[in-house]
């Protein structure tokens, strides 16, 4: 080992669900991420699950009714800092869709007493040197919601968003914890179980990221330990391009 904390040496400060996630899927694209800082671009469809959230929190904060005019205003908002093209067909279809989104949230997301949103949570694995955080979309008394806005219905929770809900379930042991899914639709609720095995997951992977830096404190000589399948759809855009630079130069 190079050091005893190799995360110091690549300047990452903590892990995070989401990039042990991306660690397990497409560990050419961590390294984009979170060794050179390459990012992808927001797109239409995050902002509609942001402002959702973000709606549906102050309906709760403020003890009042689903604002659709808010949710209709918040949307061309984000996309604009997000550099969004807002004369994208896409972004036209999404800013559509958000009242149905919006209606079958107001009608069916039907917890009580809302503690807090978007909180940040920290998991400290022993002998590891750094955290791992996350955010919590809504904390109610016992029960932790992670809401989850898509175009069709999932038969069930991936592998990675049950890692994220045992993330969760670790910074809260006595919470309940439930997937909330909404489509234009029509609704459904996971109350996740038995997270055991992707607690262990979660732990075993941030070991096992730790020991992939320590090889090397050359960023560049630990992106040549991995190579990117530029043929898939999740490379795209300027971080392909900037991709490019590292692995085809």
């Amino acid at each position: 080992m190079i050091s005893n904390n190799p995360f110091k040496a690549h300047n990452i400060n903590y892990l995070s669900p989401s990039s042990i996630n991306t660690y397990i899927s497409d560990t050419p694209m961590w390294v984009a991420r979170y060794l050179f800082g390459i990012k992808s671009s927001s797109g239409a469809g995050a902002v509609r699950g942001t402002v959702l959230e973000s709606v549906l929190a102050k309906k709760y904060n403020d003890k009042n009714t689903f604002d659709f005019n808010l949710l209709q205003v918040e949307f061309m908002n984000k996309c604009t800092e997000a550099n969004i093209d807002l004369g994208d067909v896409k972004v036209e279809k999404e800013r559509n869709s958000l009242k149905n989104f919006g209606q079958v949230i107001d009608e069916h997301f039907m917890y009580k007493n809302l503690e807090d949103y978007q909180e940040k949570v920290e998991v400290q694995f022993e002998d590891m040197p750094i955290p791992v955080l996350g955010y919590i979309d809504f904390r109610f008394k016992d029960k932790i919601v992670d809401l989850k806005t898509s175009t069709r219905m999932p038969y069930k929770p991936t592998e990675a968003q049950n890692r994220q809900m045992a993330f969760y379930s670790m910074a809260y042991p006595k919470s309940s914890v439930d997937l909330f899914f909404a489509t234009p639709k029509e609704h459904k609720k996971f109350t996740l179980k038995n997270l055991s095995a992707y607690k262990k997951q979660l732990k075993k992977v941030a070991f096992s990221i730790q020991k992939f830096l320590s090889i090397s404190e050359d960023r560049h000589e630990s992106a040549s330990l991995v190579y990117p399948n530029f043929d898939s759809w999740m490379w795209h855009g300027k971080m392909k391009e900037e991709a490019k630079k590292i692995w085809e130069k």
